[in-house]
């Protein structure tokens, strides 16, 4: 005769008896060992989703049992009778409940309803991320083992590669922010020395038709700023005045461009070397004809080389890296969640490779599409290409869905008879 299950409200003991003093005549009848070992299996599932419901709803069912007959606490102290029938299964031997097809049957019925307040994970769910947070375990199919060692090699690579590419990201940043902010300073240097300049221009044609334009020649500089400048008679004082501050003016800007000039050196060698480092010397620009006969330091130093150099990080690099970067949150954020929930699987390997590819393709497609430098508006919202390009990295769906919307419009237009 089977042994039903007990009430929802029974302790646990009532389980314990009822299998053991209900059928004494079992024991005459030795069970199958693969039925034997498959109670077990069943057993050790069905401890995994009892931790796992316990777990997340902050209490557990009781202490439940081990495989190795030691207790393993599975959350608080707070009992959850509606849960102890199905822990009082866990201290049945396999050999008794392999006996009894009732209870067989219970044991799968707890298993299928266990399952259901699980979701969405289930048991190899729960082990393969129970085995990649705390490491290996012996209780776990090797299967299951050999999916979670895999899964933690991985994470610790693609780990390792996304902070190698964040900091590459955050070291072009810098280094694009100081080539931006060195063209800055010269053009406005440029623009104070300018307008110097013509001051002392107007003031000289002034001073010409007075007869003493002379006294607007700025000498060459040969001491400190406030020593230029012709001397004058007393009664034109102010004139001269004007003169040396007029030639001091142009004289600091004259010494800062020179500074502003060895920044842009120095940026335009380090942009150069990085632009080595690809495979193909795309990046860099390409030095002068002979015939036009410019300095090589010139030539380092120049603006035009500077603005090539920007363009193609800020152009093409930086979109790449950037939604490269996007893809790399994603995937973290991915893994935390399904760690939350314990729904972490075998095929997120995959699926996290293929998505840090996606993100770089896409982002690099950014740079080519948007290559006038100019902001993106999108829903009211002004983006720059770098900040677009982390967007579409990380929320590469959007993008899918976008173009999908696209294409089926331009095809039904195409489609519609003229």
């Amino acid at each position: 005769m089977s042994t039903p299950l007990p009430p929802i409200d029974a302790p646990p003991e009532a389980a314990i008896e009822s299998a053991v003093n209900s059928n004494p005549t079992a024991s005459d009848m030795p069970p199958k060992l693969d039925t034997v070992l498959l109670v077990r299996r069943l057993q050790i599932d069905i401890r995994e989703l009892l931790r796992h419901v316990a777990c997340r709803a902050g209490s557990s069912v009781q202490v439940v049992p081990g495989t190795n007959g030691r207790a393993e606490p599975s959350g608080s102290t707070v009992p959850r009778p509606a849960l102890e029938p199905y822990a009082a299964l866990l201290v049945i031997a396999p050999e008794v409940i392999a006996r009894d097809g009732q209870l067989l049957g219970q044991l799968y019925e707890s298993l299928a309803i266990l399952t259901d307040l699980a979701a969405p994970a289930d048991v190899k769910s729960i082990s393969l991320t129970r085995a990649f947070v705390w490491g290996d375990d012996e209780e776990l199919p090797g299967e299951t083992r050999s999916e979670a060692r895999w899964l933690i090699r991985w994470a610790r690579g693609s780990a390792v590669f996304g902070v190698l590419v964040f900091m590459a990201t955050i070291v072009l940043l810098v280094h694009v922010d100081r080539g931006r902010r060195a063209l800055q300073q010269l053009e406005q240097i440029r623009t104070e020395y300018q307008a110097a300049a013509n001051s002392l221009g107007v003031a000289r044609a002034a001073s010409t038709a007075a007869g003493s334009a002379a006294e607007y020649d700025c000498p060459q500089p040969t001491g400190p700023p406030a020593a230029y400048g012709p001397s004058a008679p007393a009664g034109e004082a102010g004139r001269s005045g004007q003169a040396h501050l007029l030639c001091a003016q142009m004289l600091d800007a004259l010494s800062r461009m020179k500074i502003v000039r060895q920044e842009l050196r120095t940026w335009n060698v380090i942009s150069s070397r990085l632009a080595n480092v690809s495979p193909i010397n795309w990046l860099a620009p390409r030095e002068p004809d002979r015939t036009i006969r410019l300095p090589e330091e010139e030539w380092e130093s120049s603006e035009v080389r500077t603005l090539i150099l920007l363009a193609a990080l800020t152009g093409f690099v930086m979109p790449m890296l950037l939604g490269l970067l996007g893809a790399c949150v994603y995937v973290v954020r991915e893994i935390d969640q399904q760690i939350q929930t314990s729904t972490l699987e075998a095929r997120e390997s995959i699926h996290g490779s293929l998505r840090l590819l996606l993100g770089a393709t896409l982002g690099g497609l950014l740079g080519v599409m948007w290559t006038d430098g100019q902001p993106v508006r999108l829903e009211g919202v002004s983006l720059t290409l770098g900040a677009l390009a982390f967007f579409v990295g990380f929320s590469v769906e959007i993008v899918f869905r976008l173009v999908d919307t696209l294409v089926r419009t331009v095809a039904n237009r195409i489609s519609k008879p003229s």
